[in-house]
């Protein structure tokens, strides 16, 4: 049985890092780094992004974070705006131009997703996100037992 366990998160792991591939093949496909590309997939999805919900998140360090969104900026893909509840925090928001090209790299992203999940049963993506919510609270805690 534990042979067993040990295939099936292999197996899982295995099937995560593929998926993690073909986004990292994408980003590499239309010139962007792959972070960059996380970072601006998100920023399309978030109202009021700020550096730290994309480190929180993301999981990404502070420091490739802020050299994405530095990068953006310079590049007039973001403008950076004073939050009313918290002035020193900013709040990262796409300018028309980051919208536009975010309009010519996002798209397929999620078009791509909604496709492949509408060749899974209905049996089957709810079988898929539950059991993925179940193993990540599982994983987590796990996680945190062995500190």
């Amino acid at each position: 049985m534990q042979k067993e366990m040990e295939n099936d998160a292999r197996k899982f792991c295995d099937a995560w890092q593929g998926i993690d591939m073909i986004y990292e093949d994408y980003a590499r496909s239309v010139d962007i780094p792959y972070t960059s590309l996380y970072i601006l997939n998100m920023l399309t999805q978030t109202e009021n992004c700020t550096q730290k919900l994309i480190c929180e998140r993301t999981l990404l360090p502070k420091q490739t974070v802020n050299t994405v969104i530095t990068g953006f900026w310079k590049s007039g893909l973001v403008e950076l705006r004073e939050l009313p509840e918290d002035r020193r925090t900013k709040a990262i928001h796409l300018t028309q131009k980051g919208r536009e090209y975010a309009d010519d790299v996002i798209p397929h992203i999620r078009e791509a997703e909604n496709r492949a999940m509408a060749r899974l049963s209905d049996a089957q993506r709810k079988a898929l996100l539950e059991g993925m919510e179940i193993y990540c609270e599982a994983f987590r805690e796990e996680m945190m037992a062995g500190r």
